[in-house]
């Protein structure tokens, strides 16, 4: 494929941003050795949703879909290691001292169910945490985007999507827990060492500086380009011959398996899942993150969903109305600062300034003046 895509051409990743970058991934390799243990799991669960954040700024800020989906694809990825690290719980620890989790008996069930019992070794349930929400992705994304479906109504179908699930999952309480979900789970553990919480802290951060990585290489190649016209002007970008569809499903499906692995990561760390990440008011919840973050800035939704994360936990601390808090300050950046705080900062240092493409310079012809050399046409004479 060309480097230049419909007149534009690639940007470049300028050395500043490289050594900010350093210095502020430094600081979270730091973070541990300064703060408590209450903080540190505070800081790994706002990485995780940062990087959920991410994911639906790939589909909202890059390609236009607004999806209030996001936590589905996150839960379904959550059970996955749920169940794994469920059916790996020890006999001791089990309330019933076998193999069938408790949820399970106290809903009369007998045998492990056949879908769910592959699921107890740990290459199964990784391939489940990623295939799992990818496929669901896939197969809705194929449904709606192949269908020529768009604009609000491909946010419509989001919402319905979260809203049947949420509902699914809470009404097959034998299978899923029910409301509860699947809590006390087992700690995550490799060749029978648990990792401890300053081990999973470093494996979420890998995780998450991967998301931000792989989302701004994206973004800056030439696919990203192409995401970014079909974002401005679809019917165009399908007049030039690009299937607009395959682009969709496919940043689609990554952006579900992105989310469904942050799920996955959740799991030990909480200890438990349950489908209020399912519901509608958690898939909300990430789309004020990249809202107020900045749509198309990648950093942006990151850094807005752990200073909300955090603006949450202190509010907390003072009154219940913590939501209120949130919404004043969703007001206050749509009317104040449109473009999310990402616009606030110099663009030298905005990844957003770098995945805009830049136009080519036009090219000026100038008029070359005839030759004194060469013989000038003598004018027609006209009969009288």
């Amino acid at each position: 494929m060309s480097n230049v895509v419909m007149g534009y051409k690639q940007s470049t990743f300028p050395k500043k941003l490289a050594i900010v970058s350093g210095i502020i991934l430094l600081a979270f390799v730091i973070l541990p050795f300064m703060v408590g243990s209450f903080q540190l799991s505070l800081m790994s669960k706002l990485l995780l949703f940062g990087a959920l954040a991410v994911s639906l700024d790939l589909v909202w800020g890059f390609t236009g879909i607004l999806s209030f989906a996001h936590g589905v694809f996150f839960t379904l990825g959550g059970y996955a290691v749920a169940y794994y690290l469920k059916l790996n719980l020890s006999a001791e620890n089990n309330n019933y001292g076998g193999d069938i989790p408790d949820f399970m008996v106290w809903n009369g069930l007998e045998v492990l169910p056949w879908f769910i019992a592959p699921l107890k070794y740990f290459p199964v349930a990784f391939l489940a945490m990623i295939g799992v929400p990818a496929l669901f992705a896939y197969i809705t994304g194929s449904f709606i985007f192949r269908s020529k479906v768009s604009g609000v109504y491909i946010t419509i179908i989001t919402l319905a999507l979260s809203s049947a699930l949420t509902t699914f999952f809470i009404s097959q309480q034998a299978y899923t827990g029910g409301t509860n979900g699947i809590t006390d789970v087992s700690k995550l553990s490799v060749f029978g060492m648990v990792i401890p919480p300053v081990g999973l802290y470093f494996l979420i951060l890998a995780y998450t500086a991967f998301v931000v990585a792989l989302a701004w290489w994206l973004t800056q190649s030439n696919f990203g380009l192409i995401l970014r016209s079909i974002n401005e002007n679809e019917n165009r970008i399908s007049f030039l011959g690009y299937d607009v569809a395959q682009y969709k499903i496919f940043v689609w499906t990554l952006s579900a398996a992105l989310a469904g692995v942050a799920g996955g990561l959740f799991v030990p760390l909480n200890r438990f899942i349950s489908p209020v990440y399912l519901a509608v008011a958690f898939g909300t919840q990430v789309v004020i993150w990249v809202a107020i973050g900045g749509r198309g800035t990648i950093v942006g939704p990151l850094a807005a969903a752990m200073i909300l994360g955090q603006v949450q936990n202190s509010a907390e601390r003072v009154t219940q109305d913590w939501n209120l808090i949130v919404g004043i300050l969703l007001l206050v950046v749509v009317l104040f600062i449109p473009n999310g705080l990402m616009s606030l900062v110099p663009k030298k240092f905005s990844l957003s300034n770098l995945s805009k493409p830049k136009p080519m310079p036009e090219t000026v012809v100038k008029p070359v003046a005839p030759s004194v050399s060469e013989p000038q046409p003598e004018p027609v004479q006209r009969g009288s």
